[in-house]
């Protein structure tokens, strides 16, 4: 895994909520790609603020209370998907 200073882990968080809320007060194709790319990015470098390990993997791997981020994140993009979609089929409809 990269690592990475606090301070470049904590942008990043900034930005899966910064998406996240985005796409829910205005969800667009570009909203649900900015979530999905950033939710995956946090995976890769929240070790430096991630929490205790809830689930052990292996000896150097687990899941832990930060990693339930991305999972949030990769759901939520996929409602927005579903709601750009619902929103597109009913203004054809219309």
């Amino acid at each position: 895994m990269p690592t990475t200073d606090p301070f470049h882990a904590l942008v990043l968080m900034n930005a899966v909520f910064a998406s996240a809320a985005w796409s829910l007060a205005k969800p667009s194709w570009s909203a649900a790609l900015s979530l999905g790319v950033v939710s995956i990015l946090w995976l890769f470098f929240n070790a430096p603020i991630e929490g205790p390990v809830l689930y052990v993997v292996d000896a150097d791997r687990g899941l832990t209370e930060s990693d339930f981020l991305t999972v949030a994140g990769v759901i939520l993009a996929a409602v927005t998907i579903a709601r750009v979609r619902r929103i597109q089929q009913s203004s054809i409809e219309s």
